[in-house]
């Protein structure tokens, strides 16, 4: 079988592997279908991110095809599942709060495990979660990172009419404006790149943009914070109205805090990491109700392209476009 190895950063390369053994119990062999690449990838490609090893095989935006399942598992050969791509023990503290997305032993496939850039491979069953006959491989490729977002969006109170900025107008900040404006909110999309302004005029309309040096102070109920820039924090707390709340999920690895701006507000700050299976699982449901919201995904979508062109993908992914870009494990493609 094929799979992507990460060999050390900058060497990425498509090999041949022997084909993964049947599960044990608890366990399901998968077949991928489809991957998606993200700033996560690009940093582990890069050698950016601290807690990445090699080599490794990448890939965790994934949805796959049960083959082979072993016992004691809910999930039938045949049917279509995203991955919960971080592992967590059920015992520690975190865990034991329901936390999982914050597990002391927390491991992450494809970066520091392996990933599911392979035709073939076993991974325990309760980080699998079935995809409803709507969503399409396309739109269940992207689930994780829309989980990411729909985790963020609930962190603090949006309500219909809120006046909600996006800071960072990459995927996740997409979603985060995609999310905030299906909950009725007036949203704000901002960054410091025309390109993504305009990327994501033109996928949701009435989604008003703006350059980060034109945002007014004082005027959002909700700032989320996607940009993961240094000076990105400030910035919310600066337009952030008082009482309001600043959603931080960017990963900036420092930022200062303008603490007697932010303690005179009385606002509040809430950070925002990654997921917990609840949030794939309604994630998958709004999906599968909202016909509009999975149009909208179709369109984030930059093109799918065969695992033979992996290269190309990748360089699309490391160009900082807008768009997602989508690897295809069933060949195909249209980059």
């Amino acid at each position: 079988m094929r799979q992507l190895v990460m060999e050390a950063p900058s060497r990425l390369r498509l090999t041949e592997a022997d084909a993964a053994g049947s599960p044990a119990a608890g366990e399901v062999r998968l077949r991928t279908i489809m991957g998606g690449i993200c700033g996560s990838d690009a940093k582990v490609y890069h050698g950016h991110l601290r807690h990445a090893s090699y080599p490794v095989r990448p890939g965790h935006e994934l949805v796959a095809r049960v083959v082979e399942v072993g016992a004691g598992v809910e999930v039938a050969p045949g049917d279509r599942v995203v991955i919960i791509p971080n592992t967590y023990c059920g015992e520690c503290g975190p865990c034991r709060r329901g936390q999982t997305n914050i597990c002391e032993r927390k491991a992450s496939i494809g970066i520091n495990a392996p990933g599911g850039f392979a035709e073939d491979w076993v991974l325990e069953a309760k980080y699998v979660v079935p995809v409803p006959d709507e969503v399409s491989n396309v739109q269940a490729a992207m689930v994780e990172p829309f989980a990411v977002a729909w985790h963020a969006v609930h962190r603090a109170p949006i309500g219909a009419g809120d006046e909600v900025l996006v800071l960072g107008s990459g995927t996740e900040g997409a979603f985060c404006a995609m999310l905030a404006r299906s909950l009725g909110a007036r949203v704000t999309a901002a960054d410091v790149r025309d390109d993504r302004l305009a990327f994501v005029q033109a996928l949701l309309p009435g989604v008003k943009t703006a350059l980060a040096s034109e945002l007014p102070p004082d005027h959002y109920a909700t700032v989320i914070e996607a940009a993961g820039a240094p000076d990105a924090i400030a910035t919310a707390v600066r337009c952030v109205q008082p009482g309001g709340s600043v959603v931080a999920l960017g990963l900036a690895e420092e930022a200062t805090l303008p603490m007697q701006q932010f303690v005179r507000k009385e606002a509040s700050l809430f950070g925002s990491i990654i997921y917990v299976r609840q949030d794939f699982v309604e994630a998958l449901t709004r999906l599968t109700e909202d016909a509009a919201l999975r149009a909208s995904l179709d369109q984030l979508c930059a093109g799918v392209w065969p695992l033979e062109a992996y290269d190309e993908a990748y360089h699309h992914a490391l160009s900082g476009k807008p768009g997602k870009a989508i690897i295809s494990f069933e060949g195909g493609g249209s980059p």
